[in-house]
């Protein structure tokens, strides 16, 4: 490729990338990859921003070496305990649980119950007498039951009166014995003195005190019958270890249960390590506590990603990826829903450079370890949001808020989950308030206005999160401090400075410039009172006239009044030759050619439009002066110039106005007003009919004509228009009362039509 067809090239670059893209893929290519490129751009400039702490690495050194240098921790982190520290002191917990028995009261009715069955069945089987008793059956019933006796202790079994007497004293010994509490067996290895005993009442009650089967056993002997044998006793003392049951039982799962517990209750962690606290000492030897606090500072690490060169990677790649798509969804919002603002190079670039400006001072102010109140998020909020759109200035808000946010984990407060909350809610809350809030204040000198708005979105959001994290009520105080400095700083910065110098550089005027350019004070606007003193008194009634319109079709009212006052400024080149500036009977016009006329009439656009230029005044005010008449026709003229030069070649273009047609509901509602006001004045009789029908007149003239074509005005709207249009002259031109005829010629001056087309001024509309 030669050099030339290269400069071409990056010049039809250039070109696309600042205006409408045209149907080529070229062009489509470098219109939206440019504004995709600024996306990228800040997405990759977030990760080196917010770097302010370097990823820590692991440390690897060996119990008794000299540490070359201070391990430092960057976050707060737990020490756990040795695994043979823990493990011994669960056991020690364990062993101080108390085991569990449960007092089953209902057992020792049970063993009373086998008792007397026994004892019915036996005097059954053994009869009244011993003589009668039949031995083998007996024996049988005795083995039945899991007893053998001798022949002596069947004999002794026998006798009815041993019997009863035997089966008295196991009940007494059963009855009194068992329902305090009989255990089968003590584990008494490695476990405390002491038992807990759940029944009708829990207690505790040491584990001596406690009654086993073979307690119980010689316990019971002393209820023994008192004339008994040693055969007898030797029966007695084998049907108590028959029957006897324990009821004392005990309860293992109850017992594992709080032995688990004793064991979980037991802490896992021997020391907590806050971020910043010097882990190993340079210079010194490496012990085996401070090993221990190591490994568990370089395991903390692996387990947070935070270790090694890939985690910096794949941490900074989503870093990348996160901001990317929350700046791309801000990109979005503005091509879909304000494409001006995407397709103006300029205008796009200041967005996004105010939000990486944003960025950059977060950082800054977070490596620096001040309030985040002093994120300048208003500013942002207010420049943009006064240039261009509240929504846009708010979802830059949001994105910028969510960004910061994202990378708080970078900043030294990822541990702490309210800052991953509070910084971006509060940045949410002011900036809201600030976009939100610069479109009401119409004064420079009402600043104070914002910095209020914006001091009470801090101070509420400080008061929610106070309430939501249970936190000092000092939280609220320090927010409404850092943020009242906030909003001071940036509401001064933005209102004084930045807007004023921006509106210079974009050609955007804001309702502050708008309402400083409407001050009927302006030099340039008492100058045109003192040289055209019926064109100031015109655009006056023009204004008024466009701005009821423009608040009945919800347009710019400030906007249209500010450019009707300046519509007409050419007209102070020439004023004489405009007939609402002309004495009675007087018309310069009489003594001109109609080709010459024309051209003074259509050169006070191009006059209006120097005039503009030289106060420098913004871009907007320009597009009234040159829209206003559009490409119509000066009609008077050049029907004079048939009717005078009928062999003239006559070109239409020498009498018409250059345009362009209007491209604003603002400036093509000043074509209508404009005409109307001049048709209107004419009237010999005002009445609203007849208002109501010029008015119907004019505006079919200006469609017929093509001239509200590239305006996006609806029908409905301009019947809103006309509406407004007539409400306003009807009240201008109401009928006033009769005086008496002796005072209605003092009243009542003379009237001077102050025509501005027809024939008998000679002259064109303004």
């Amino acid at each position: 490729m030669s050099a030339a067809r290269f400069r071409e090239t990056w010049r039809d670059a250039a070109r696309a990338i600042d205006r409408r893209p045209g149907e080529g893929w070229r062009d489509q290519l470098f219109h939206h990859g440019f504004r995709v490129f600024v996306v990228v751009a800040i997405a990759v400039a977030v990760p080196l921003l917010f770097r302010s702490h370097t990823l820590p690495e692991t440390v690897d050194v060996q119990e008794g070496a000299v540490a070359t240098e201070d391990v430092i921790a960057a976050f707060e982190f737990a020490v756990p305990k040795r695994p043979d520290q823990l493990a011994r002191e669960r056991e020690d917990a364990e062993r101080v649980v108390l085991q569990v028995y449960i007092l089953d009261v209902a057992a020792a009715d049970t063993a009373l119950a086998n008792v007397g069955r026994f004892f019915e069945q036996a005097d059954s089987v053994f009869g009244s007498s011993p003589e009668s008793t039949d031995r083998q059956a007996a024996r049988d019933f005795l083995r039945s039951n899991g007893l053998t006796v001798t022949d002596a202790q069947l004999d002794y079994l026998a006798d009815p009166v041993r019997r009863a007497s035997l089966r008295s004293s196991i009940e007494t010994a059963f009855r009194t014995l068992l329902p305090d509490g009989v255990a089968a067996l003590l584990d008494s290895g490695g476990q405390s003195g002491y038992v807990s005993v759940r029944g009708e009442t829990d207690r505790i009650v040491s584990r001596d005190s406690i009654t086993t089967l073979n307690r119980f056993h010689e316990d019971a002997l002393v209820y023994a019958p008192q004339d008994v044998s040693v055969d007898g006793f030797q029966v007695y003392s084998t049907l108590l270890i028959r029957f006897r049951k324990p009821t004392l039982l005990p309860d293992d799962l109850a017992t594992r249960t709080a032995r688990e517990q004793a064991r979980a209750a037991v802490d896992t962690v021997s020391d907590v390590i806050l971020e910043g606290e010097r882990i190993v000492t340079a210079h010194e030897r490496v012990g085996g506590r401070d090993l221990h606090r190591l490994g568990a500072y370089n395991a903390e690490l692996v387990s947070r990603g935070l270790a090694g060169s890939t985690s910096r990677r794949l941490a900074d790649a989503g870093s990348i990826l996160y901001t990317g798509i929350l700046i791309a969804l801000l990109a979005a919002v503005i091509l879909m829903f304000r494409p001006a603002i995407y397709r103006d190079v300029r205008a796009y670039l200041i967005v996004m450079g105010l939000v990486a400006l944003v960025m950059v001072s977060a950082s800054l102010i977070q490596q620096a370890g001040y309030p985040s109140e002093l994120i300048p998020i208003a500013l942002l909020a207010l420049l943009v949001g006064a240039l261009y759109d509240g929504l846009i200035a708010f979802v830059a808000v949001a994105v910028v808020a969510a960004v910061v946010g994202g990378q708080i984990v970078l900043l030294g407060e990822a541990v702490f989950a309210l800052a991953a909350v509070s910084v971006p809610f509060k940045m949410i809350a002011a900036g809201g308030a600030g976009a939100l809030g610069i479109r009401r204040v119409r004064r420079r000198s009402h600043s104070w206005v914002l910095i209020a708005l914006i001091c009470g979105a801090y101070f509420m959001a400080g008061v929610a999160i106070v309430l939501l994290r249970s936190l000092p009520v000092r939280e609220i105080l320090q927010a409404l401090f850092w943020g009242g400095v906030s909003a001071t700083l940036c509401t001064v910065l933005a209102v004084a400075a930045l807007i004023p110098a921006l509106e210079k550089l974009t050609g955007v005027s804001t309702d502050q410039t708008l309402l400083e350019l409407s001050d009927l004070n302006a030099p340039l606007l008492r100058e045109l009172s003192r040289e055209a003193p019926g064109t100031y008194a015109h655009s006056i009634n023009v204004a008024n006239l466009a701005e009821a319109a423009c608040l009945g079709i919800g347009a710019n009212p400030l906007l249209v009044r500010a450019g009707v006052y300046y519509h007409d400024i050419g007209k102070m080149a020439n004023p004489q030759f405009f007939v609402e500036n002309q004495p009675r009977g007087r018309n310069p016009h009489d003594r001109l050619p109609p080709r010459r006329s024309a051209a003074i009439i259509r050169d006070h656009v191009k006059e209006g439009l120097r005039l503009a230029s030289e106060h420098r005044l913004p871009r907007v005010i320009h597009d009234f002066i040159r829209e206003h008449h559009g490409t119509t026709m000066i009609s008077f003229f050049l029907d004079k110039a048939r009717e005078t030069e009928p062999d003239l070649d006559l070109d239409p273009s020498d009498f018409a106005y250059p345009g362009p047609k209007p491209q604003s509901r603002e400036t093509a509602v000043v074509m209508l007003a404009d005409a109307i006001e001049s048709a209107t004045r004419v009237l010999q009789d005002p009445t609203p009919d007849k208002i109501r029908a010029t008015i119907d007149h004019l505006v079919n003239a200006r469609i017929a004509e093509n001239q509200l074509d590239q305006c996006p005005l609806t029908l409905r709207d301009l019947e809103i228009a006309k509406a407004e249009f007539a409400r306003v002259l009807i009240g201008m031109y109401h009928r006033r009362i009769e005086y008496p005829s002796g005072i209605q010629a003092v009243a009542k001056p003379p009237v001077v039509a102050d025509e501005e087309d027809g024939p008998g001024a000679g002259a064109t509309p303004a």
